[in-house]
């Protein structure tokens, strides 16, 4: 009889996290959503930001559950100068988001596992383009850490804690990894790891540019189909810019921004829902996102 609940509670557990897809990343919050094998599900976002006289940015992302622990989703953007229709548009960056569920804790009330986001720069170079910063960077970028979730009754609380590995004005990112086994420099580099080795992916130099960023999130089903949120967000680099290209009001720049979000999603069915959001930042600085306000669709197949 052990042994069966103790199959069933694994089994739950399971579900849960797969089933938990419909129940999304918040704008500054990953979560442990996870797609179940064999599905696929379709994403439309729209933003709003207030700085710089307006500008629009448009979302769509498609994802599938390769595995029962591993989801994969890739997301185009679209820019637009104005918050309507606007005066000008590019096309924005483009990200591949890898997701592995790792498990939990027995009783299934904490839940892990690790979040891989790529960004390839398929818009404006925010070092060289004024107008589109902070709605592009143009470069390629890895967010690479842990997602969290504790479970209290009818509240959840999730956590992220994020390296983010950030290519420095098209210096070449993927150049500082040495993958070919039949060079000697592929192995004193220890395949662009070894952090001692100038020009390797680790090293102090093309680490200089990078920056961590953490998160916290509350929602609750309390009120389903409405599910409300909120979450904070800041991110921090850690050396001094020595650089005058890397003087631009961005993230991972000369701003560490704090932001402060709310939301909530009504779910027309668990795997179909539309929500909203609102960030406020409290750091106030020319050209970096005052406020943001943005509206989503979601649906699972």
């Amino acid at each position: 009889m052990c042994v069966k609940k103790s199959a069933l509670l694994a089994a739950l557990v399971s579900f849960l996290a797969a089933a938990a897809g419909s129940y999304a990343s918040m704008p500054h919050t990953e979560t442990i959503g996870t797609l179940p094998e064999g599905t696929m599900d379709l994403l439309v976002n729209e933003e709003f930001f207030s700085h710089g006289g307006g500008f629009r940015r448009d979302t769509f992302g498609i994802g599938f559950g390769i595995l029962d622990s591993l989801s994969a989703q890739v997301y185009f953007q679209y820019l637009h100068d104005g918050l309507a229709s606007g005066r000008n548009a590019e096309l924005g960056d483009t990200f591949v988001r890898l997701w592995w569920y790792a498990g939990g804790a027995a009783d299934g009330s904490l839940r892990w596992g690790l979040l891989a986001l790529f960004r390839f720069p398929t818009g404006p170079n925010a070092y060289t383009q004024e107008r589109w910063r902070n709605l592009a960077l143009g470069n390629n970028e890895l967010k690479l850490g842990p997602v969290a979730q504790y479970e209290a009754g009818p509240f959840f609380l999730h956590a992220n804690l994020f390296w983010v590995f950030r290519e420095k004005d098209r210096e070449g990112f993927y150049s500082g990894l040495y993958l070919n086994p039949a060079e000697k420099e592929t192995y004193r580099k220890l395949f662009g790891l070894n952090f001692a080795e100038d020009g390797a992916f680790l090293s102090g130099k093309r680490l200089a540019n990078d920056y961590a960023a953490a998160s916290f999130a509350l929602n609750t089903d309390a009120l389903y189909p409405l599910i409300p949120w909120a979450s904070v967000y800041a991110s921090r680099r850690f050396t001094r810019i020595d650089d005058d290209r890397e003087r631009i009001p961005i993230e991972g720049a000369l701003v560490n921004p704090l932001l402060f979000s709310a939301g909530g999603r009504y779910f027309f069915s668990y795997n179909a829902f539309v929500g909203v959001s609102a960030t406020m930042s409290a750091i106030r600085r020319r050209s970096f996102p005052g406020e943001t306000v943005g509206l989503e669709l979601r649906l699972q197949f």
